[in-house]
């Protein structure tokens, strides 16, 4: 057998793979494996986002557009042919080179994917052209420049589509070349006048997304390396082998393969082989990018190069067999093959993946020697970062263990890192050999502190990926081993430690706070437009509306007041009121609820009167807004012109969007609650919430003084914003009915509220503006008066709201 592998790495064939100009060009074909990744459901998802959001600025925003071309139009006249070369022999040349080596290679899958991709792009651009016409959406009578204004820009966006089809197949190097292409075209293109800027990015954007479909469909490929392959690459290495045949379970940007050695002198041992393909540095990247921003631990110290990942993991592997880790003995560690791939070979000791063993075969003793290796370990400082069952080997006959797969190892490794390994590890054997089993062993080998700082870190977000994976399907199974091990190493369950640097409801305020922030920056841009009108105001009604915003404060401690049973002190109250300005500016509702219960322990109350007495204000002010608004509405219809919007456009359409969104989430959550057992799950949750509140209001309707504080105190406040508007525009000689203003203010805040920015800035204002043009005041004034106002209710206050919370602090009333 042999010398039957050695003549194989001599013959043409084989060398040819090694060689061949199809293998500088390509990446592995493999076993021809291909998969349908997640990711290619997001780019879909983000490709028509992002289209949306072309479309909508290119119809009713021309500003971005402008001051680009202003920039980058026209070229120099000497460099004027190279741009023309870039843009046409860029587009149509690499497109026309990538079908060509599809061909000769006879890579029939590349053809298939680039022309379906080809043929959707088109498809998609001429739906798009017959519905938007040869101006691509925009108003008649915007001409910017001599550019073209058709959208999309075809030879952009099926050059795209023919790019991104062919890049999963290239190798790296290759792909590169192709991506600055890309950039290079997609820039010659609005250079050169072909396109506009947001044409440009609109028509990438489609053969991207139509790219990612025809990916959904028919999958990706892996661009790893075929068993025969690797055993090619082995050979290189000086190893022979054979039976080379892919792990069962793989992670993203490595491929590992198992093997049996052959050896002129010893019995066959077993190999483990750790393929690094092209993939692998993209794969290290992004993971280590997405780790950085989502998460307070960003994992192992990045690597540039593939080779330095091999070396970096037999480095660890054999520091960790120096401080008596029982770990794999390294037999290779470099680069290989036309691709240079970096291969890291190991020679594998007795045993089997703990993963793929079954719970009987699993001693005791095997369970101790996995908490002795792991503290052994701990000792040394030397994070493993990767365990799960497939990282740990367990000789059922020795009743040994063996800790393998250090691709995420750290050295002088945090006290997090290290807890997170005993983490993995109870949970990786509470996969196998169940809850109980595992929180024994657990307690069995671990100290009290110890166990106390693993089951912090016992999460799904503290886990590898491969184990995380395993979990699924069993979401109770990780709360149900963390009481079992704190029970059994008799220790109170600890606090989960918070893994995310960015929580979803943080990640999703920030996206509100720029969409927040786009639509502020354009009212301000209108406020200093009309920066003649505003110091042109009459400045004691100036006056009056910064006095009646503040009075607003004034009322909501009223309202305040009447929200719990026992007494509050007003000037307290009022203070808190205005120190919330400040809180929910810096940390949003949490703040804003942490201040109400800080405030309410000191005057003597619990955190379930704080809870309760927020709920009563939310439903009196809801009470409030709705009377108002019913009343206010026969009053102000005929007064308002639905289709009058401000002649600055763009930012009144944001208003428009976010209310279909508001209509949208409604029926979205109205069919879900159709649904019985959702109804019953919601039922559920709210019932005993529900039940502490309505019990709280309960008492407080039973006193009328009570009951007066908390309605007139919210009547009181929604009037005095719609009074402190109201003088506002008197400041620029203006003036509406009190229920117009009313019903402006609420649709405004409305909008305001669904949008996740904090307090619905830049929103609220567009909303505003929109209404009070509708009812038929100048854009200019209204602009300047809801500047004014909001500047008095919303801009100032949190600076004196910081003040009066440092106050607050200082006289331990908070």
């Amino acid at each position: 057998m042999a010398q039957d592998v050695v003549q194989s790495a001599g013959s043409p064939a084989e060398q040819h793979l090694l060689r061949g100009w199809r293998s500088v060009i390509f990446a592995p074909v493999g076993s021809g494996q291909r998969r349908r990744r997640g990711s290619d459901g997001v780019r879909l998802a983000v490709a028509v986002v992002a289209l949306g959001c072309c479309l909508l600025v290119i119809r009713f925003d021309s500003r971005v557009d402008r001051a680009i071309t202003q920039v980058i139009h026209p070229p120099p006249w000497s460099i004027t042919w190279l741009v023309t070369v870039v843009y046409q022999a860029g587009s149509v040349g690499v497109a026309v080179l990538l079908v060509a080596a599809a061909l000769l290679a006879r890579r029939w899958e590349i053809a298939r994917d680039i022309g379906l991709s080809a043929a959707g792009t088109a498809a998609v651009c001429g739906i798009l052209v017959a519905f938007l016409g040869s101006r691509g959406g925009r108003p008649a009578g915007i001409v910017i420049d001599d550019f073209r204004l058709a959208f999309p820009v075809w030879q952009v966006a099926l050059f795209a589509a023919v790019a991104t089809a062919g890049l999963p197949y290239l190798a790296r190097g290759v792909q590169r070349i192709v991506e600055i292409f890309i950039a290079l075209v997609a820039l010659a293109c609005a250079v050169a006048g072909q396109g506009l800027p947001l044409n440009v990015l609109g028509s990438l954007v489609i053969g991207w997304g139509v790219t990612a479909v025809v990916r959904l469909a028919f999958g990706s490929p892996l661009g790893l390396p075929s068993a025969g392959d690797v055993r090619l690459l082995l050979e290189e290495v000086g190893i022979r082998s054979s039976d080379v045949h892919p792990a069962a379970r793989q992670v993203w940007g490595v491929a590992r393969f198992e093997a049996t050695e052959i050896s002129e002198t010893d019995a066959p041992g077993r190999l483990g082989i750790a393929v690094y393909g092209r993939d692998a540095a993209d794969a290290r990247l992004l993971t280590k990018a997405g780790r950085f921003l989502l998460y307070r631990d960003s994992g192992p110290s990045l690597t540039i190069t593939r080779l330095q990942q091999v070396e970096h993991e037999a480095y660890v592997t054999m520091r960790a067999g120096l401080a008596d880790v029982a770990v794999p003995q390294i037999a290779e560690a470099g680069t290989a093959g036309p691709s240079r791939d970096a291969l890291l070979v190991y020679r594998m000791p007795p045993g089997t993946a703990l993963s793929d063993m079954d719970a009987a075969e699993i001693s005791d003793a095997a369970l101790d020697d996995l908490y002795r290796q792991l503290l052994t370990l701990r000792r040394a400082r030397i994070a493993h970062g990767a365990i799960s069952g497939d990282a740990v080997l367990v000789d059922p006959a020795a009743g040994t263990v063996v800790l393998a797969d250090f691709r995420n190892a750290v050295e002088r490794a945090t006290p997090d890192q290290l807890d997170r390994d005993l983490a993995g590890a109870i949970a990786a054997t509470a996969v196998v050999i169940g809850a109980e089993r595992a929180a024994d062993a657990a307690a069995r080998g671990l100290e009290p502190e110890m166990m106390e700082g693993a089951l912090r870190q016992l999460q799904k977000p503290s886990l590898d990926p491969l184990l995380a994976r395993s979990l699924r399907g069993r979401r109770d199974l990780l709360r149900e081993v963390r009481q079992r091990a704190a029970a059994a190493a008799s220790i109170e369950l600890p606090a989960l430690a918070e893994p995310r640097r960015v929580s979803w409801p943080t990640l999703i305020m920030i996206i509100g706070s720029l969409i927040g922030g786009w639509a502020l920056i354009g009212v301000l841009i209108d406020v200093a437009a009309s920066f003649d009108t505003v110091i042109g105001a009459d400045w004691l009604w100036v006056i009056m509306t910064f006095v009646l915003a503040q009075l607003a404060y004034v009322a909501s401690a009223v309202e305040s007041l009447g929200s719990v049973t026992g007494p509050l002190p007003l000037g307290r109250t009022v203070a808190v009121e205005v120190a919330k300005a400040f809180s929910g500016l810096a940390g949003g509702a949490p703040a804003i609820f942490a201040t109400r219960v800080r405030y309410y322990q000191k005057q003597g109350y619990d955190t379930s009167v704080a809870l309760s007495s927020g709920a009563i204000m939310t439903t009196a002010s809801w009470i409030s807004t709705a009377v108002l608004f019913i009343v206010s509405l026969p009053f102000a219809w005929g007064s308002l012109d639905l289709e009058a919007t401000p002649q600055s456009g763009g930012d009144s359409k944001l208003v428009w969007i976010i209310l279909a969104l508001v209509v949208l989430v409604g029926l979205v959550v109205g069919l879900a609650l159709a649904v019985p057992r959702l109804r019953r799950l919601a039922a559920e949750k709210m019932r005993p919430k529900v039940r502490d509140i309505w019990g709280n209001l309960k008492a407080v309707a039973s006193s009328p003084g009570k009951l007066v504080q908390l309605l007139g105190g919210a009547f009181g406040r929604d009037l005095l914003v719609a009074m402190a508007l109201s003088v506002s525009l008197r400041a620029f000689g203006d003036h509406l009915r009190l229920p117009i203003l009313i019903v402006v203010i609420t649709l405004a805040a409305l909008i305001g509220g669904i949008a996740p920015s904090p307090g619905g800035l830049g929103v609220v204002e567009a909303g505003m503006i929109l209404g009070l043009t509708a009812a038929g005041v100048a854009e200019a004034d209204a602009t300047a008066a809801v500047f004014i106002q909001r500047l008095f209710s919303s801009y100032l206050p949190p600076i004196w709201g910081w003040i009066t919370l440092v106050w607050l602090r200082r006289r331990e009333y908070l």
